[in-house]
């Protein structure tokens, strides 16, 4: 009995949203089917302007970004809600082929950036990572 309290009160919790800005479909996809296999809800935008409206209009408790993209990339749409303080709370993960050197690192950590996964990445070390995120 004790089990199913807990369960009951599991349920009532909020589900954590998640929006992946991705413009590979297959990719999009592949990650958010692991996203909710963990139990998110998942929304993707397609290009970085899809995105920025995306986080404009819904709240997201936490946002994954590629960085080449059409409309700008992800570094575009981390430099447009800059202008939005509301939304610099969101943790972001970034999730990409680029190669990142020590100066666009520099300039993500600038942009409050949270975490960076290289492409192909280790899904372990990435769920771990967004779960310690959703969970502070």
């Amino acid at each position: 009995m004790l089990k199913q309290e807990n369960k009951k009160e599991n349920d009532m919790l909020p589900e954590k949203q998640i929006l992946v800005v991705e413009d590979e479909p297959e990719f999009a996809e592949l990650v958010k089917a692991r996203l909710e296999m963990a139990g998110y809800v998942v929304s993707i935008a397609w290009d970085a302007y899809a995105g920025t409206q995306a986080i404009l209009k819904k709240e997201f408790d936490l946002i994954i970004l590629d960085l080449m993209m059409p409309a700008g990339g992800g570094l575009a749409i981390l430099e447009r809600i800059q202008n939005f303080p509301g939304k610099l709370h969101i943790p972001v993960v970034i999730l990409t082929g680029k190669v990142i050197d020590n100066e666009l690192k520099a300039h993500l950590s600038e942009l409050n950036v949270s975490a960076i996964f290289a492409k192909p990445y280790n899904s372990i070390e990435f769920l771990s990572k967004i779960q310690s995120l959703l969970s502070v």
